[in-house]
């Protein structure tokens, strides 16, 4: 049973992407994805919010992939790397949405 549910935009190539890679480093099923709207509204593009299914706390940016985390075995070592201000950030810019509509695939 899915324990988060990660939110993203439905037209975003690089949302799905990432996608795709959670769902296959997933080997405990407690990930799952979703296109549509969250509670906290619609996504620009780029963005992603991880909603915890148990407590139904939904989390952006930096804490949002911490969950994400969490939750996927294959990324427990990244956790204690979250707490390096510049790594923080940049996983902050990757979870809050390009600035225009190209989401680069880099």
């Amino acid at each position: 049973m899915a324990a988060i549910r990660l939110y993203r935009h439905p037209d975003c190539a690089k949302c799905a992407r990432y996608a795709r890679l959670h769902r296959r480093l997933d080997w405990l099923g407690r990930f799952e994805d979703s296109t549509g709207v969250p509670p906290v509204g619609p996504l620009r593009f780029g963005e992603v919010v991880v909603q915890d299914l148990r407590h139904g706390t939904i989390r952006r940016g930096a804490a949002g992939f911490a969950l994400l985390c969490r939750q996927i075995p294959a990324y427990w070592p990244l956790l204690p790397l979250l707490r390096i201000p510049a790594l923080r950030r940049r996983v902050e810019r990757e979870f809050n949405g390009c600035a225009d509509a190209g989401c680069s695939l880099d």
